[in-house]
């Protein structure tokens, strides 16, 4: 039996512009913004006090950001080591 390689696909290098980087801050700022109102609102709709509502979104966000970067660092770990995760 004769083993026949496939053609390598050919990937075109892409090259992000300074407007796709200015893109990305902008939308992500202004995803940011929505919800950290969002999550204050929240916070104040369950009797948070005053200047705890301020606190409030950053926790969310931050338990959040901290476990997708747990998730990046493990990529390679074993599986239990991951699901903890």
């Amino acid at each position: 039996m004769t083993t026949t390689a496939l053609p390598s696909a050919h990937i075109p290098a892409v090259r992000v512009s300074p407007w796709d980087r200015l893109t990305v801050v902008l939308l992500g700022a202004l995803g940011f913004a929505l919800s950290y109102d969002a999550l204050r609102q929240m916070a104040a709709a369950i009797h948070v006090r005053g200047p705890l509502t301020y606190a409030f979104p950053l926790i969310i966000d931050g338990f959040i950001a901290y476990g997708v970067r747990a998730l990046l660092v493990l990529r390679e770990a074993p599986r239990p080591a991951r699901a903890y995760a």
